[in-house]
């Protein structure tokens, strides 16, 4: 299969503690990608200090690569960087992107809730994480590099390592916790998002609260 074609949509359900809205995720993954929401919010981290990130530890915007602590830039190739307004369209990416390793994280905060993000994410590894929060900042999920749809999670920097992941919540978000406990690093440039869901994910999304929802009321009346 040509390795541009969209890799099939993976839905998740997590589950957060009692009392809070638990989320469910749409994922889609595909290398060289882009965005599937129309007019979704973009930044692609070439500025100084951007408005959606913050960082703790061992976090920080970079460029080019760092053998000693292991990163990695993500690799473009498809229509990404053409989208995002980044050079060049094929290869390593020249550009500032962001880096977590160790004890570190990056932040994303959203001046309002949204229910899409999406990102390039290179080199996807295991110990990858997403930690969603609601307004109320509560925990309402996770992603892991192990969710993402066809990663070949081989801790390899190929062209096929790099994949623009899109992500849609039925919860709202407002921030965005990057998180790497493990080696390499979580390398990551180019995010959308969005306060819609779309059309597709919505069907997806609700197919799969109908199917729970079955398996919980057959359990029940066993």
């Amino acid at each position: 299969m040509n390795k541009y074609l969209s890799i099939s949509i993976a839905s998740i359900l997590v589950f957060s503690a009692p009392g809070i809205a638990k989320a469910q995720f749409s994922i889609t993954a595909q290398v060289g990608g882009v965005p599937t929401v129309s007019g979704a919010s973009l930044e692609n981290f070439n500025e100084p200090s951007p408005s959606i990130l913050t960082f703790s530890g061992s976090a920080y915007l970079v460029t080019g690569p760092n053998y000693g602590v292991a990163y990695l830039p993500p690799y473009f190739s498809g229509s990404t960087a053409a989208f995002f307004g980044e050079s060049p369209t094929y290869g390593s990416d020249s550009s500032q992107y962001v880096a977590v390793w160790g004890n570190g994280s990056a932040t994303l905060s959203f001046a309002t809730p949204q229910h899409y993000l999406g990102l390039l994410w290179g080199t996807v590894g295991t110990g990858d994480r997403l930690t969603f929060y609601d307004s109320a900042n509560n925990v309402i999920g996770t992603v892991l590099g192990t969710d993402v749809p066809g990663a070949p999670l081989d801790g390899l920097n190929n062209p096929n390592d790099t994949l623009y992941v899109n992500i849609t919540s039925t919860t709202a978000f407002s921030r965005v916790v990057v998180t790497e406990p493990a080696s390499p690093s979580f390398e990551f440039d180019d995010v959308a998002y969005a306060q819609v869901i779309p059309e597709p994910a919505i069907s997806v999304l609700f197919s799969a609260g109908l199917f729970i929802l079955g398996f919980v009321l057959r359990r029940k009346s066993a």
